[in-house]
């Protein structure tokens, strides 16, 4: 038996052909066409994929961060919101000849930037970050949160930690586990966020680490 790339198709991973890998790309996430498939074990790589999306979405978030912390002019642009303009990161191509590089070089840098129109700064501004310094510190912050949920989905298809199927039709179960420990905690660091950080930073007091 083959046990080669797809390792979830025995019947794919025998093609000789480069369909092999392209269906077996293609179908890596069509859990219910794997081999061996049951309703508790859907179930279990359905709920660790979840894990997985959010650790994507929080290493592209950090990334973000750091970008504009790097490259950005986020400090320039919060002494002047309305006329600076937002950079979100450097060009560096070498094709680029002078009338290009002219063209590109603009909100106060010394190098072709592209401008940032998708509104993270003025969401970074509102929420109380002020310095890239606190932009670093959420980028650490987000990829801590990814390897954490990569962490955890791994964990979930561990046998001693695997949810069995009736956890899944457990309706009760599962309302208790998205309604206190994501809506209910996340909206309670949510909260104390804004009471503590953002508000503060809105009239020029800075968070200091100590919740008066």
């Amino acid at each position: 038996m083959a046990l080669r790339f797809p390792r979830f198709s025995q019947g794919l991973a025998q093609d000789p052909t480069t369909r092999r890998i392209w269906f077996g790309i293609a179908t890596a996430h069509d859990f219910e066409s794997h081999d061996d498939i049951t309703e508790e074990r859907l179930y279990q790589n359905i709920f660790a994929s979840h894990f997985g999306q959010l650790a994507i979405i929080f290493l592209w978030t950090s990334g973000n961060l750091f970008h504009v912390a790097w490259q950005g002019n986020f400090e320039t642009w919060i002494q002047d919101p309305l006329h600076v303009r937002p950079i979100a990161h450097a060009i560096w191509d070498p094709h680029f000849g002078q009338p290009a590089v002219e063209a590109f070089t603009r909100g106060g840098a010394l190098g072709p930037v592209n401008i940032a129109y998708s509104g993270v700064y003025q969401w970074w501004y509102t929420i109380g970050l002020r310095t890239n310094e606190d932009l670093y510190t959420g980028a650490l912050f987000l990829l801590f949160l990814s390897a954490l949920s990569l962490n955890r989905g791994w964990l979930h298809l561990q046998p001693k930690w695997k949810p069995r199927v009736s956890w899944f039709k457990n309706a009760e179960s599962r309302l208790n586990h998205h309604l206190s420990g994501l809506f209910g905690v996340s909206s309670l660091a949510w909260t104390g966020h804004l009471v503590h950080v953002a508000i503060p930073a809105s009239r020029g007091n800075m968070f200091d680490g100590i919740i008066s």
